[in-house]
C-alpha cells in the first residue's frame, strides 16, 4: 500500500472491523489494527526475502486487505450511520 490516503482509509475500516465484529474497545482496538497494519506492511519486504514465495504472499496480502476493507467498510458506515441518526420515534 503505497498511497497514504488509503492507507489511512485502511487503518480506519481495520479498527471500525475489530471494533463491531470482534468487539474490541479503546487501547484493544488500535492495538489490533495496528498489528494488522504491520503484517500488511512487512509482508511485501518477507516476500523480496523469498522470490519463490513472492506470489503467493502477494496474493495472501490482497487477501487480507480486500477482506479488511470490504467488512471494515461495511462495519464503519454502520457505526457512522447509527451514531449520527437520531432514533425515529415510535419505530424500534
Amino acid at each position: 500500500m503505497t498511497e497514504p490516503l488509503l492507507t489511512v482509509a485502511f487503518i480506519v475500516m481495520i479498527t471500525a472491523f475489530f471494533k463491531k465484529q470482534i468487539g474490541l474497545t479503546g487501547w484493544k482496538t488500535l492495538v489490533a489494527a495496528a498489528i494488522v497494519s504491520l503484517v500488511v506492511a512487512l509482508l511485501p519486504q518477507i516476500a523480496a526475502t523469498v522470490p519463490a514465495s513472492a506470489p503467493w504472499i502477494g496474493a495472501v496480502l490482497q487477501w487480507l486487505v480486500l477482506f479488511f476493507s470490504a467488512a471494515g467498510s461495511v462495519d464503519f458506515v454502520t457505526l457512522v450511520r447509527t451514531s449520527s441518526v437520531p432514533p425515529t420515534p415510535g419505530v424500534k
